[in-house]
């Protein structure tokens, strides 16, 4: 079900990848991808782990990001939206304040079975993993052939999803 990277060598077709170990070096990755990114970020994740994207230094980060331009636009798939909505989330909240900037949908329900994660700003840096519970990752902040492909696939699964209402009607 999850698509793999070409390989876990280092070296992409596009450019080095790094492999990283951990949450705190997966947000301190997240805090660089976002760094790069102009236009665009998406980010596909199984339920927004909140040590993660609920981190107010990562949080702020986006904020910057999606108020940096009005092109500026912040898409995210949730597998499992219930588990994002739970006890607050700032990064939810900061989509409920930023609507035309940041899009939260769930992932469609042929499609629940992805087991994967990703980020990818402007088809140029990625983050990924094969499953969510793996604790290694790959970073690149210039991998633009795996980075288009990843966002080619994140826009192909975007457009079959629904918003997740679930984020958005409840009082977080």
């Amino acid at each position: 079900m999850s698509e793999q990277m070409p390989d876990t060598t280092g070296e992409h077709a596009s450019g080095a990848v790094t492999i990283i170990s951990g949450r705190q070096a997966w947000r301190d990755a997240a805090v660089e991808l976002v760094g790069h990114a102009q236009l665009q970020l998406r980010v596909l994740s199984q339920e927004l782990d909140r040590r993660i994207w609920s981190d107010p230094d990562l949080v702020e980060q986006l904020q910057t990001f999606a108020l940096r331009s009005q092109r500026s636009e912040l898409r995210i798939l949730v597998n499992r939206p219930a588990l994002a909505a739970q006890h607050g989330h700032r990064l939810v909240e900061l989509a409920r304040r930023l609507p035309s900037r940041i899009a939260i949908r769930e992932l469609n329900e042929e499609h629940r079975g992805l087991t994967e994660e990703f980020s990818v700003a402007d088809e140029q840096a990625l983050l990924y993993k094969g499953r969510h519970d793996d604790l290694d990752a790959q970073w690149s902040a210039h991998a633009p052939l795996d980075a288009r492909r990843l966002r080619r696939r994140f826009d192909q699964l975007w457009d079959e999803s629904p918003p997740a209402r679930e984020l958005a009607i409840l009082g977080l």
